[in-house]
């Protein structure tokens, strides 16, 4: 059954249809990366402002040069796109380079870079290899942002997208999302690493294997590339998101997200308790987000979090929700 939905989903995206797609991030609104129109049906689907460039997903051991610009890549870049690609491919890791100037803008944001990544789910690899088949090309990708209206909680299991959707999007069921959070983005265009937005893979990890270590997100955000999930307002629920220590707020009105054994959940009239490590936490982040958010409280109160660094994407995925849900409110 999973070879036929494979061969289908490969199909709808050679058709130019936008479909659901697990990885093991999130849930991507997937379509040809090669087929502007298609493309431009993701925007319109999420609401996603068309300045807002979107991630293409390649095939392990493609050659990313199909898709960059190869004579605006230093030799120092170069050796370090191997070394990322060696260690954290497929994976949850992306990498912004100058486009090709074959590369239709639209995929891109109207920007002159590409974010490129090579999803490890097993489901994602298996399309894009029945995609070359149908096309006769091994230079296929899949354009694919969170498949959520723009803004939004992201989705980790194919019920989420058939509920976001309300079931107009075809959805290729990969059971839940591994990693639960989107990937790191590392900007390459401006000699040193650069990240833009935090994930599993972390500054340390980049320097590790390029010995160099990379910008912080709050740096390079200021003068590098737009790119995914870096806007003030993300990821929100449309309850009310706030933090334990921001206000305290009666039992009647409030759910809450937890992760320690200490933290009292008998003040909220229902709760969600994950994992007390970051790992655990983000894989179950954006389900837990769902859940609370149906239950009509009029605050979701999210335990503050651990200060270490190993903390970092997912506080990064609450602050803008955060924000998010707040700008909501005042809508």
């Amino acid at each position: 059954m999973t070879d036929v939905a494979v061969k289908l989903a490969a199909q709808k995206l050679n058709a130019g249809e936008v479909i659901g797609l697990p990885t093991e991030t999130v849930y991507g609104l997937a379509a040809d990366a090669r087929n502007p129109a298609a493309v431009r049906r993701i925007y319109e689907i999420k609401n996603r402002p068309i300045t807002h460039p979107l991630i293409t997903h390649i095939a392990a051991g493609a050659d990313i040069f199909a898709w960059v610009d190869a004579t605006r890549v230093s030799d120092a870049t170069h050796v370090m796109i191997e070394q990322l690609i060696a260690a954290f491919w497929p994976g949850p890791l992306t990498l912004v380079l100058p486009k090709a100037h074959h590369i239709d803008a639209t995929v891109t944001g109207g920007q002159d870079t590409i974010a490129l990544r090579c999803p490890s789910h097993p489901l994602a690899q298996a399309v894009l290899h029945e995609l070359s088949i149908l096309q006769n090309s091994d230079t296929v990708g899949i354009a694919a942002p969170s498949a959520n209206h723009f803004g939004r909680v992201s989705p980790t299991r194919a019920s989420h997208v058939r509920d976001e959707f309300e079931g107009a999007i075809w959805v290729l069921d990969g059971d839940v999302s591994d990693v639960g959070i989107e990937s790191t983005i590392v900007d390459l265009t401006r000699g040193v690493p650069a990240i833009l937005r935090l994930g599993a893979v972390t500054a340390d990890d980049v320097a590790s294997v390029t010995g160099v270590m990379p910008q912080s997100n709050q740096v390079s955000q200021k003068d590098g590339p737009r790119v995914s999930g870096t806007l003030l307002a993300h990821y929100a629920p449309r309850t009310r998101l706030i933090w334990a220590s921001d206000e305290a707020v009666s039992r009647d009105v409030a759910v809450c997200l937890c992760f320690s054994s200490e933290f009292d959940v008998t003040r909220f009239k229902n709760h969600i308790r994950l994992p007390n490590e970051a790992t655990g936490f983000a894989q179950g982040l954006y389900h837990a987000l769902r859940e609370l958010d149906v239950l009509n409280a009029t605050y979701i109160v999210v335990e503050n979090l651990p200060t270490d660094t190993s903390w970092d994407a997912v506080r990064d995925r609450l602050k803008r929700a955060v924000v998010g849900s707040n700008e909501e409110r005042k809508s």
